[in-house]
């Protein structure tokens, strides 16, 4: 099975192919991710990443999940891994609560 940890930064997998424009491993390979992917049509049968997308334009996001799908195999699986927004938003209203008697925070 072919697996692609792409922009895997310091989440290294072993038995994967570990690509990211900065490699700070030799084990991860210099790869420009949004220019054309050095890969064949169909040649993933797995593309992960984690906290990656959220970084990029729409327009870039666009391009790379476009080349991910170009090179994995039909029925080829994806895992996307982005922040949690409500949850983010929920631990930051919960915390401001907190701090408003404090602060004297009115509403």
């Amino acid at each position: 099975m072919k697996m692609l940890n792409f922009a895997c930064g310091a989440r290294i997998a072993k038995g994967w192919e570990n690509i990211d424009f900065s490699p700070i491993d030799k084990n991860v390979k210099k790869v420009n991710l949004l220019s054309q992917l050095p890969y064949k049509e169909n040649y993933f049968d797995v593309a992960y990443s984690s906290h990656f997308l959220e970084h990029l334009t729409p327009e870039n996001a666009r391009k790379i999940l476009a080349e991910i799908k170009r090179i994995l195999k039909p029925n080829g699986i994806l895992r996307i891994v982005v922040p949690d927004l409500e949850n983010l938003c929920g631990n930051y209203l919960q915390s401001l609560n907190k701090l408003k008697p404090l602060i004297g925070g009115g509403g």
